[in-house]
């Protein structure tokens, strides 16, 4: 139960997870494409000689909100007279809030959270993937130095430290780059545009598939964690935008200039506006959280046995298992103890009027 509660009591004290919303998932201005690359690269560096060649293919569904890529490089560098080449095929398989990642010959998948949607949550201010690269290019100081065609298409050219890019409806066509003697090109050799693409189409092959810390993930399962993970990202979404509006309110309450450090009484009126506004959505979690914990507590006060404990401690986690090793009188008494603990400080806080009422519930 320990996660659990962890896991509760973060939600409570309104850490969401930084993810964008689902619409904010379109990484594309088109609704679906496949596109092939070839892939060169050659530089020497100290002696070390590097050749590149490979190809890549993209295919893509609901503006970019699903995806598959596959990409075959092989590698030869030489040294001192002796050469090493190395062969990589990959494919990555996309799903809004969720990447996995295909390693061919390790015959191996690993699934995380898609880092950049992260991003997008954390930085983009409600701005979509396609809005907010070209935000984050101009940041970087990049500059749109004019336009190019690639297989007839005409796509904005991006210039950047060494990197062109051309760039159409947020699908890079063509990509130069010549940084410290080492130049690579990608461009496509073919592009294909609002097009049938099934979910067939970007199916991965059938290898085991592990999380990002090794441990191997039920198959039966997948369907049940996709889902929950985009409803987490979607929701965190939400409290990330009221969060961002809230730091803006409350950084212009306080009367702080842009890059100027805020004086003590600046940070205490902008932390007491932040919470102010944090306030109402806090408390409907609260709310929201209270009916789960008075579900799990009728479920545990009548569970008699370990897999009738697992069955709602899965329940509560939605499907995944927060490592329950036993199940007798002394576990099932602490269990129901650490419930009414936090249904008590839940009581307290719907009945609180502002933040720091809540956060003395919560203690």
């Amino acid at each position: 139960m320990t996660k659990t509660f962890k896991v509760t009591m973060i939600l409570l004290l309104g850490s969401g997870v930084l993810c964008a919303g689902a619409d904010q998932y379109k990484m594309y201005g088109v609704e679906s494409g496949k596109i092939d690359y070839k892939i060169s690269g050659s530089g020497n560096i100290m002696g070390v000689k590097t050749k590149v060649v490979g190809k890549k293919r993209i295919l893509f569904k609901a503006y970019g909100v699903k995806s598959l890529t596959e990409k075959n490089e092989v590698r030869k560098t030489v040294m001192g007279g002796k050469s090493n080449i190395e062969k990589s095929h990959k494919l990555t398989y996309l799903d809004g809030a969720i990447l996995y990642n295909a390693d061919m010959e390790k015959k191996r998948i690993t699934r995380m959270q898609n880092p950049a949607i992260a991003m997008m949550g954390a930085l983009g201010g409600g701005r979509s993937p396609m809005e907010m690269g070209e935000a984050m290019l101009k940041q970087m100081g990049g500059k749109k130095i004019g336009t190019d065609k690639v297989l007839g298409y005409t796509c904005n050219v991006w210039e950047m430290v060494g990197t062109k890019q051309c760039i159409y409806k947020g699908i890079p066509l063509k990509i130069e780059s010549n940084v410290m003697g080492i130049k690579n090109t990608e461009v496509a050799t073919k592009a294909e545009f609002d097009i049938s693409i099934s979910n067939e189409d970007l199916k991965l092959p059938d290898f085991p598939i592990y999380d990002m810390y090794g441990k191997k993930v039920d198959k039966t399962d997948l369907a049940k964690l996709d889902e929950k993970e985009k409803r987490e990202a979607e929701q965190g979404a939400e409290e990330m935008a009221a969060a961002m509006s809230a730091v803006t309110a409350a950084t212009k309450s306080a009367g702080i200039k842009p890059g100027e450090k805020p004086t003590v009484t600046q940070e205490k009126a902008m932390e007491n506006a932040m919470m102010a506004a944090m306030f109402p959505r806090m408390k409907q979690k609260i709310i929201d959280e209270e009916k789960m914990m008075l579900e799990a507590r009728a479920c545990f006060g009548n569970a008699d046995t370990l897999k009738e404990a697992k069955a709602c401690s899965r329940n509560m986690d939605e499907g995944e298992d927060d490592g329950l090793k036993e199940w007798n009188d002394k576990t099932k008494r602490e269990t129901l103890t650490q419930i009414d603990k936090a249904l008590t400080g839940m009581a307290c806080a719907k009945k609180a009027e502002n933040m720091d009422q809540i956060r003395n519930c919560m203690k």
